[in-house]
């Protein structure tokens, strides 16, 4: 999920995948730039016409490469590879396969070492397994041999996470952490409660072994490439956490794909972890009620006796949600009256783009959902010399086996830009409810809604789930995601301080004459990144001190938390700030 940490260089760093999610990235404070008025309201037609020889069991990203690599040769297809994020090296580009699948109720998947041996066959090689699930490298060309293969289900773009972004972080004494560190441990354990953080990447963790983190903890990657330091997100994370639970025995885990989080999480069981500090989302990788792939890690991770704190997200300024209308009869959606592009402002050396995901994703059985047969395509615009100008679309199809998303992006300028999404219903019986998530832009989205922007797997109800407020006085900070879930559950389940200080992202800043209330203070970390390792340090201090479960501490963080915003538990704050203190 995207860091709000003010004054960072202004490009955002991005997790390059049709399924993906933001990497780190300023903060819109930190963005405004001087820019021409909005575009007014658009009717338009067009995109590609690329949907009619798409193959079905392979995604339109990939169809697309292979297409121009076929057609147009090598070089214009890793230039397009590079433009839409698909990982490509010497041996290929990187894919996940669903295998069919069809005893996955008996928990037998031979058809993924079908999968195995095909993928072999046709001169690529496997990286993962995890029951339904092979991640492995192709050639290009040989991906539509692949896609035709019996013992597949779907070839796809890897799915994949991203962080939402000598100190004391300043939620220590805001929460009342500081009042229990002194408290004689309840258990014998040999140290501290056994904490993960797991996140994208840990660089530069070495450098503060024994001051701002322990003397010594467990590192460990599960990335394809082994790739630690792939990111400096999870060192502050952990930095946090340590702040919160001195005692707390850490291990610092990194995964980039859906198979690879698999692997880690079931290491962790092993590893008798008891609280997981997840500060990622994923866009498009579940219905949004608490069912699907990742949301089964957090369920996996529960069974075990393992807590999962998990931050609500930060893309409440990034979100629209509503049921398709056309009052035209063009095929396109009315966003507003005749406007049929939702718009927003990227400013300069920003990368952006948006995922699209409706509801019709079907039941999940445990390794897959039943399918979408409800098809919509979007088109992504920018705005340049008046006019609006076709940057790309996303035509997956959806004919009944495939999942209900579509990703544009991830597009990148050196000069602030409008740009614009478009979505056109291509075959479908009804009108479905449909959610858009941006990323890059600086203020809220044309038509934005804030509630119901969690992300994936924070909607899952084994996690506790958790929204930023500020430390300071605790206000609610404006892009923390809202509730509530798609099926109407209540989350986040509570609040943690946020914009705290680390030695990774800076000092806290204290009120600033002349700055704006409702910017972000320079230099700490923000985002609900920054909030969820507070949470879950308070629970590592809880497992350490008392005889609680996993499962109480979480019943206790929640009873105990001081009520902000509406009274009761709402859709800003959950039950209230993270209170370690007595009510």
């Amino acid at each position: 999920m995207k860091t709000k940490n003010s004054f960072k260089p202004a490009l955002a760093v991005v997790c390059f995948a049709a399924f993906g999610l933001i990497l780190l990235a300023p903060s819109k404070a930190s963005l405004q730039t001087v820019r021409p008025e909005a575009p007014g309201p658009a009717d338009l037609s067009g995109g590609e016409a690329f949907k009619d020889v798409l193959n079905p069991k392979m995604d339109y990203v990939l169809a697309k490469l292979y297409d121009i690599d076929r057609v147009e040769g090598a070089d214009r297809a890793r230039a397009f590879a590079a433009q839409r994020g698909v990982e490509m090296d010497v041996h290929g580009v990187r894919i996940e396969v669903e295998s069919s699948a069809q005893n996955a109720a008996l928990g037998l998947f031979p058809e993924s070492q079908a999968v195995k041996s095909r993928v072999q066959s046709l001169g690529g090689f496997v990286e993962r397994i995890h029951k339904n699930l092979v991640q492995g490298r192709l050639p290009i060309p040989a991906l539509d041999a692949l896609s035709s293969s019996p013992s597949v289900r779907y070839v796809r773009v890897p799915l994949r996470p991203a962080p939402l972004a000598e100190i004391v972080s300043e939620g220590v004494a805001v929460t009342g952490a500081d009042l229990w560190q002194s408290v004689s441990a309840y258990r014998n354990t040999g140290g501290g409660t056994k904490v993960a953080v797991l996140d994208a990447g840990f660089t530069g963790y070495q450098a503060l072994l024994g001051t701002e983190l322990p003397s010594a903890v467990t590192a460990k990657s599960f990335r394809a490439d082994g790739n630690l330091a792939a990111e400096v997100h999870g060192t502050a994370c952990a930095e946090i956490v340590h702040d919160m639970a001195p005692n707390a025995r850490l291990w610092l885990v990194n995964s980039g794909s859906l198979a690879e989080l698999y692997d880690a999480v079931e290491y962790l069981v092993e590893e008798g972890v008891k609280v997981i500090s997840y500060s990622m989302g994923w866009w498009n990788a579940g219905d949004g009620k608490g069912t699907g792939p990742v949301c089964d890690v957090v369920d996996y991770a529960a069974e075990n006796g393992i807590l999962w704190v998990n931050s609500a997200g930060n893309s409440a300024e990034d979100h629209w949600e509503g049921t398709f209308a056309d009052s035209d009869n063009d095929g396109w959606l009315n966003f507003s009256g005749g406007d049929e592009i939702l718009q927003w402002w990227v400013p300069a050396y920003t990368v952006t783009g948006a995922y699209v995901n409706w509801d019709d994703w079907g039941t999940w059985n445990g390794s897959n959902y039943s399918g979408s047969s409800q098809d919509y395509d979007i088109t992504l615009y920018y705005y340049t010399g008046g006019q609006w100008k076709v940057a790309t679309s996303s035509q997956n199809m959806q004919t009944g086996n495939q999942w209900p998303v579509e990703q544009v992006g991830d597009y990148y300028g050196n000069a602030g830009m409008w740009w614009g999404l478009a979505i056109k219903k291509y075959s479908a019986t009804r009108n479905c409810k449909l959610e858009v998530f941006t990323y890059g832009n600086s203020d809220p989205i044309e038509y934005n809604v804030p509630q119901g922007s969690l992300l994936i797997p924070s909607d899952s109800p084994s996690a506790l789930t958790v929204g930023a407020s500020d430390w300071r006085d605790d206000s609610y900070h404006s892009y923390s995601s809202r509730g509530p879930t798609h099926n109407g559950a209540d989350k986040p389940d509570i609040s943690a301080p946020s914009g705290v200080s680390t030695s990774t992202y800076g000092a806290a800043a204290g009120p600033i004459a002349g700055w704006p209330s409702f910017a972000l203070m320079p230099s700490a970390f923000y985002g609900t990144s920054a909030s969820a390792p507070c949470a879950a340090g308070a629970a590592a201090l809880f497992l350490e001190k008392t005889p609680f479960t996993p499962e109480q501490t979480a019943a206790v963080l929640k009873a105990r938390a001081v009520d902000l915003g509406d009274p009761g538990a709402d859709y800003k704050f959950g039950r209230g700030r993270l209170n370690l203190k007595k009510k």
